[in-house]
């Protein structure tokens, strides 16, 4: 089976992204939390529920998934008990934060973070509902499917929206990957430590960055990018500043490349995920666990982007 990303520097590296307030892995496909199709899949599961029904929101993030419940819950008059549980230290109320219309959904969830799925603890036959968007493709399935089968109460359902090797998403994040290579060719972040930890001079520091800069906006001219639009406008702001603004931008530049150390584990983190997809049996440990499989396919958003395989098992009664 392929590796698979695991381990506390992984949840070290999106903790920091959570704690920036971030809703989902996402952010520019999704500016708010998931909407159009994606939401109308797990608002469709959610409607078969039980009034009252215990909802667990595997893999959380910053909770996306299951503030989505929450607001289904409120606009449908709904009580249900819903936990989101994560590996990483997460920042619900700062995410909330930076989407208002959300903030007064956190009180309705139980979150559990610096929790691995592996380690969980929970009460069986205790979930109507596990639900996981982007999250169960990061775990050790022999581990996480005879616990959470047994977390599930008879008739309840394990449902997933999972990375897929011919997503659209899969497709950027490749060449997200080969930017980032760019960037290494170009030293930046070499360049970077080494002038925060003293070893490189101002001076030097300006020109190999200055130098660095001409060639990355060559390239970002030719096929445009986020991320290279975000190096080039730390490189423009260290080459205008003085050397008092260059010193008082220290922490800004330490975290500038901090970011960049950290989104790109992140992104191989996806990546690795991604590449579990490739095994057609990685999903057998659920199988085996004693769930039944009643529903999978792929998940279009917006009638044209591929975003995911979704699937859905239930515990037998």
């Amino acid at each position: 089976m392929p590796e698979r990303p695991s381990g506390q520097a992984a949840a070290d590296h999106w903790s920091t992204y959570w704690a920036r307030g971030a809703l989902t892995s996402l952010p520019e496909d999704f500016r708010g939390n998931y909407d159009g199709e994606i939401a109308d899949f797990w608002h469709s599961l959610l409607a078969d529920l039980p009034e009252s029904a215990e909802i667990l929101d595997a893999c959380t993030g910053n909770g996306a998934l299951a503030l989505l419940a929450a607001g289904y819950a409120h606009d449908h008059d709904r009580s249900f008990r819903i936990t989101a549980v994560d590996a990483a230290r997460i920042q619900p109320g700062r995410a909330a934060a930076e989407h208002a219309d959300l903030a007064h959904l956190v009180d309705r969830i139980r979150f559990v973070d610096r929790t691995p799925l592996e380690r969980f603890e929970a009460e069986p036959a205790r979930f109507d509902l596990i639900a996981s968007q982007y999250g169960l493709e990061y775990c050790d399935q022999p581990v996480v499917a005879p616990r959470l089968a047994a977390m599930l109460r008879p008739g309840g359902r394990l449902a997933m929206l999972c990375h897929a090797l011919d997503s659209d998403m899969l497709a950027t994040m490749r060449a997200e990957a080969g930017e980032y290579r760019q960037l290494d060719e170009l030293r930046v972040s070499r360049l970077l430590a080494a002038w925060l930890s003293g070893q490189l001079a101002s001076a030097d520091f300006r020109r190999r960055l200055g130098r660095a800069g001409r060639e990355l906006t060559a390239r970002h001219q030719r096929k445009p990018s986020a991320l290279y639009g975000y190096v080039l406008a730390m490189i423009r702001h260290v080459g205008a500043v003085d050397e008092a603004g260059l010193k008082a931008s220290r922490g800004a530049l330490d975290d500038a490349r901090a970011q960049l150390d950290s989104g790109r584990a992140r992104l191989e983190d996806m990546l690795a995920a991604n590449r579990l997809m490739s095994d057609p049996n990685w999903y057998h440990p659920y199988r085996e666990a004693g769930l039944e499989l009643v529903d999978d396919g792929a998940l279009r958003y917006r009638q044209r982007h591929h975003v995911g395989h979704y699937y859905v098992f239930t515990r037998p009664g």
